[in-house]
């Protein structure tokens, strides 16, 4: 009989390992970047945008990330994923995770009013709590024309506090009583800015760079400070379709609305955000499930529109705690928010149970791209496979 020579438990230990960091190394998705480039590029088109980028991450997996065209135009900086831009609304996410860290450690209280946490905030004809805020039903306005004065001058501003950046409209009254009507307000979310600094003792950026930024290994991702110099620092623009002209975009200090619109991030960086909440690396299941939840009852509705205006076509969304619960073709539900500021468009989306998440970035506004539909078909990239 044919003896095989002794093999030592290390040996054996150390070959399983090699074999394992093989298997591990290769690759898990074999994509069509081709496919993929092509629908990036079909979305700039229709943006009539210098570029478009994206990134997909996929089980924890970053399986692709490009871009196509330019993200400075007039340098000629190609796009890329990890391009680096203000992601406007979609910061209203990176807030909402902060939140419920602090609802977690008990800090914050949902259903308490805002003044809590902001008691310089003028009182209203009635209480305004913290989820009334995360789920735009506070009555508080969004912004209105002509809301920078004449000659922009509010726009160039830096604002040193959010108490400081929201003194020309916190004293007005509700547009509605509170938890009566939906009305998107990037004023009333700023607040929650007031909220994470008063609960955790930090300021906001402080906070999100130790809690949620560096524990998703989102090495490109703060505040957008226009004195700082960003690497990679994408530009946005304007498409005038009237003339067919694409310009630069008008520039702004967003210092009164870094929770509103004003975090800068690669979409590289906001599908590690993604995939480190599906991980629980961020919060436990039962914040995450009561984020994700539809807070708003049947009796919700639009704010009515003023007098003269026609009635908004749009329905309720399905809202949850800032995020919003969406279906995709297939059927499968996720959570998304889009974000346009400076000229740019961005979307994140994220696919929990499957552990997909998509990140997209266009830099022009004024087009006709449908950033919601372009996730969801790269997405459909990986969904099939995902777990």
């Amino acid at each position: 009989m044919r003896r095989f020579p002794a093999v030592s438990h290390a040996r054996l230990c150390t070959a399983s390992l090699l074999l394992g960091l093989l298997l591990a190394a290769a690759p898990a998705w074999a994509l069509d970047t081709t496919r993929l480039q092509a629908q990036l590029e079909a979305l700039r088109e229709a943006a009539h945008a210098p570029g478009a980028t994206a990134a997909i991450m996929a089980n924890g997996e970053l399986v692709y990330s490009g871009g196509i065209g330019a993200a400075d135009a007039e340098n000629a900086v190609p796009a890329t994923g990890d391009s680096v831009h203000n992601i406007g609304s979609v910061s209203k996410v990176v807030a909402v995770i902060a939140v419920m860290q602090l609802v977690e450690a008990g800090r914050i209280d949902l259903d308490a009013e805002i003044q809590t946490y902001a008691p310089w905030f003028p009182r209203k004809q009635a209480p305004i709590t913290v989820r009334q805020i995360l789920t735009h039903t506070s009555g508080i306005r969004h912004y209105r024309p002509g809301e920078f004065g004449e000659g922009d001058v509010l726009r160039f501003q830096q604002f040193d506090s959010i108490e400081a950046g929201s003194r020309r409209w916190m004293d007005e009254p509700l547009l509605s009583d509170p938890g009566k009507h939906w009305n998107y307000s990037t004023f009333a979310t700023n607040l929650l800015q007031a909220a994470i600094e008063q609960a955790s003792g930090q300021d906001m950026e402080t906070y999100m760079r130790e809690r949620i930024w560096a524990p998703s290994a989102m090495a490109d991702t703060q505040f957008d400070v226009p004195a700082r110099i960003v690497p990679r620092r994408g530009r946005g623009y304007e498409w005038d379709a009237a003339r067919g002209v694409l310009e630069n975009t008008v520039q702004e200090n967003v210092s009164y609305k870094y929770v509103g619109g004003g975090i800068l991030a690669s979409d590289v960086d906001m599908v590690r955000m993604g995939h480190a909440l599906n991980a629980g690396r961020l919060l436990g299941a039962e914040a995450i499930a009561e984020m994700y939840r539809p807070q708003l009852d049947a009796a919700v509705t639009l704010l009515p529109p003023p007098p003269g205006k026609a009635p908004s076509r749009d329905a309720v969304p399905v809202q949850g705690l800032i995020w919003r619960q969406q279906q995709d073709a297939a059927g499968r539900t996720y959570y998304a928010h889009s974000g346009s500021v400076k000229g740019t468009y961005s979307y994140l989306a994220n696919w929990p149970e499957a552990d997909v998440v998509v990140a997209l970035h266009v830099n022009a506004r004024g087009g006709d791209a449908d950033l919601r539909a372009a996730a969801e078909a790269l997405a459909g990239e990986v969904l099939p496979a995902a777990k």
